[in-house]
């Protein structure tokens, strides 16, 4: 078994900077963020990710956080009480951070099976992400693996302290909701975002840094809520994207549920298997749910998956053929190759990409693929059948999605009627003042 790295020393480095006259009242509105114009002196000289000690030009104490001289976003908020300098005092703040972020999971039910616990800003702790994952290896171990990405050159700093405080809390009474305790647990580090690169950091392999005997992190079944109970998807936690799944369609899938049922109901009156399009499938999250909803009302289903990952469709194939789907697996530049694809053929059509617009200046080009493959994705749904399309970017607004989605109906020669709009789910909570962490955009709606 590995272990996690230790904390190197009881005492850290600390700069103190302050902001300019009369922006105390600006910060203290709560958005965590301070950019470098909002300082009154230079952030040269400070190391990427150096802890912070904020403070007013009339030097009181504001917030304690981490900074980046080389970037626009300076200075990121973790506390707004003293940490100091201590390395067991830091330790036990996160710690109580890491339970408050449980607590809330569990008021709201879906801390027992897989769930985000911590979603950077809104859990108090930016450039953080900790996935929460239980299901099995192919032993068939039960255990818990907690997956940590870290995005900014502060949180890769604060990983020592943070891998600490996590190792005492999986072994702890919080841990799913008690029945965490007698998991085995596993926890591994992914620093390999895209964003790393506007931080001035380079992406690092992925690192098992605490494991149980027979933990497989290329290949685990984890276990993810369903409206049917439990579904289940074998991931890859070394070579997937991201930290392995996308838990962020909780609410998306449960919204869409009704609209399955009907079309499912539909193609069993009918006498015929129902026919589902999932682009960028990834591991057949969406086709896994849809197999699942078929299977309640003895129905057949066939699944095309789209990726453009062999890997990804691979694990997709298996998880949809162990729910008693049947799945084809294409693999495809989707955006380019969607046209090859059967016209008002498909039930159900999932269009789920990756984000097109990571920065400003590729917002029109982003947009203009979204659109492009809007309009391909909704001619292929059958007429009466059900399209759920979504945006995890979070540079697209509300508004560009609408206008968005509508130029790409109009361009489709179909009529759509949207049934509900979604987002991501309880794991994925908000603060008012930092709406940049809403990200996710999920329209479901029935082709006519």
């Amino acid at each position: 078994m590995s272990s996690t790295s230790p904390v190197k020393s009881e005492q850290f480095e600390l700069a103190i900077w302050r902001l300019k006259a009369g922006l105390e009242k600006k910060f203290s509105k709560g958005h965590p963020w301070v950019f470098s114009s909002d300082l009154d002196q230079s952030p040269k000289g400070v190391s990427p990710g150096a802890f912070v000690e904020l403070r007013s030009s009339a030097d009181q104490f504001l917030a304690f956080g981490y900074g980046n001289p080389t970037t626009l976003i300076a200075f990121r908020t973790l506390a707004r009480i003293p940490i100091g300098r201590d390395a067991r005092q830091l330790i036990g703040f996160l710690s109580g951070v890491l339970e408050q972020a449980a607590r809330l999971r569990h008021s709201v039910g879906i801390d027992r099976l897989s769930h985000r616990l911590i979603f950077g800003e809104a859990d108090g702790l930016p450039g953080l992400v900790i996935d929460r994952y239980v299901g099995r290896s192919p032993d068939g171990t039960r255990g818990q693996v907690f997956v940590v990405q870290s995005s900014t050159a502060g949180a890769d700093q604060l990983l020592p302290f943070l891998l600490s405080s996590l190792l005492g809390f999986a072994s702890g009474e919080l841990a799913f909701s008690g029945e965490g305790r007698a998991l085995p647990i596993a926890i591994v580090v992914t620093q390999d975002s895209s964003a790393r690169g506007i931080e001035g950091i380079k992406k690092e392999p992925r690192r098992v840094v605490q494991s149980w005997s027979g933990f497989e992190p290329n290949s685990f079944q984890i276990e993810v809520q369903s409206v049917a109970g439990v579904a289940p998807y074998w991931v890859n936690f070394v070579d997937g994207q991201k930290t392995g799944f996308f838990l962020d369609q909780r609410l998306n899938v449960r919204l869409a549920w009704p609209l399955f049922e009907r079309a499912i109901a539909l193609a069993v009156q009918q006498g015929r298997r129902l026919k589902m399009l999932d682009l960028f499938c990834y591991v057949g999250q969406w086709a896994v749910q849809a197999s699942l909803a078929t299977k309640a009302q003895n129905g057949a289903i066939d699944v095309d998956l789209a990726d453009a990952s062999a890997a990804a469709l691979a694990l997709a194939s298996r998880n949809v053929e162990e729910v008693g789907g049947t799945a084809v697996a294409r693999k495809m530049d989707v955006v380019q190759d969607i046209g090859k694809l059967p016209v008002g053929q498909y039930d159900i059509v999932i269009c789920d990409p990756p984000a097109f617009a990571k920065k400003k200046k590729d917002l029109p080009t982003g947009l203009a693929a979204y659109q492009k493959l809007n309009r391909e994705a909704i001619r292929r749904v059958r007429p009466g059948g059900v399209f759920v399309t979504c945006s995890c970017s979070g540079l697209v607004t509300d508004d560009d999605f609408e206008s968005m989605i509508a130029h790409a109906v109009r361009a489709s020669g179909r009529d759509v009627r949207w049934i509900v709009r979604g987002g991501h789910g309880e794991d994925h909570p908000s603060i008012s003042e930092f709406p940049q962490g809403r990200y996710l955009k999920g329209w479901i709606g029935v082709v006519q």
